[in-house]
């Protein structure tokens, strides 16, 4: 196999894997979903961990980054939360692009905090991924339980988009993996607190809940982001500023495909707008540093 194919095929794996992920929370249930993130976390970081003593490298970066990981799997378990959560009260695909909506926060804040003027390219994107927004959650309304869920996702963008921005700090001077341990690490501990104070039991739960949370680790956790992580270093930056559309729209077909959600018009029409408003407004092709950032991608 060439190395073109290799890569290719590493990049669809990993999407496939990462689109899988609000599948699992749905056949999670009736385990909660934040029960479902905890163990999707807490699964995966111990076979990460269980990998770096196999091979004795670093666990956690050191210094002062260790703090910053440890702060963005906070952001990211919070993240995983609130989406969580947001699965199971609207449509996958409402749940999925609202949460993909990331490049507009971190854009709004580098204006904000770090004085980055915007262009009218990122102006023109965040206003056309907003109307687009503005139709999916409109398709909801009249159903109070939906509505809440999609403004459960455009928080969890909120949370995403601290965990993207610490993950550049980290990044600066540590390799993936140990970071993506560290995320791990804090990511699990917050999901615990959150489930602890919810009163969510963490076991009592069917093999078929088991099954999922073992395939929320390994298929979308660790198979789903260490693919696409290994894969986009190899491709143009070009097309690693599209790479977060790939995840919704896989979402939106699986669920079409297994849990026979289908698309309303307006849905359709609000989530193509909202997909090109991210593509127009994740003008980060020249950036490196932002390319990593969608490099350190989930989402899922």
């Amino acid at each position: 196999m060439s190395w073109r194919l290799r890569v290719a095929g590493g990049f669809a794996l990993g999407i496939v894997g990462i689109s899988f992920a609000a599948l699992f929370v749905r056949w999670a249930l009736p385990a909660p979903p934040v029960v479902t993130a905890f163990w999707r976390m807490a699964i995966s970081s111990a076979l990460l961990a269980g990998w770096f003593g196999l091979r004795r490298g670093a666990l956690l970066p050191e210094g002062r980054a260790r703090w910053y990981a440890l702060l963005a799997g906070a952001c990211f378990g919070t993240d995983l939360a609130l989406w969580n959560t947001a699965i199971v009260m609207t449509s996958l695909a409402n749940s999925t692009f609202l949460v993909n909506t990331t490049p507009i926060y971190v854009g709004i804040f580098s204006f904000w905090a770090l004085g980055e003027r915007p262009g009218g390219r990122f102006v023109w994107g965040a206003l056309l991924a907003l109307a687009g927004t503005a139709f999916l959650v409109g398709a909801d309304w009249g159903g109070p339980e939906a509505v809440r869920g999609d403004a459960l996702a455009l928080a969890a963008a909120l949370f995403y988009s601290g965990y993207l921005l610490l993950m550049k700090a980290v990044r600066r001077s540590h390799q993936t993996a140990p970071a993506l341990l560290g995320v791990g690490v804090g990511a699990t501990g917050v999901l615990l607190l959150y489930a602890l104070v919810r009163g969510d039991p963490l076991t009592g739960f069917p093999a078929s809940s088991w099954l999922a949370f073992v395939g929320a680790a390994v298929i979308a956790q660790l198979g789903g982001v260490m693919c696409v992580v290994w894969s986009l270093r190899y491709l143009r930056a070009s097309f690693a500023s599209l790479a977060l559309l790939a995840q919704p729209a896989g979402t939106t077909l699986l669920g079409w495909l297994w849990m026979g959600e289908s698309l309303s018009p307006t849905q359709a029409l609000g989530a193509a707008a909202v997909g090109a408003g991210i593509a127009l407004a994740s003008g980060l092709a020249a950036d490196p540093e932002a390319q990593e950032n969608v490099r350190s991608s989930h989402q899922g």
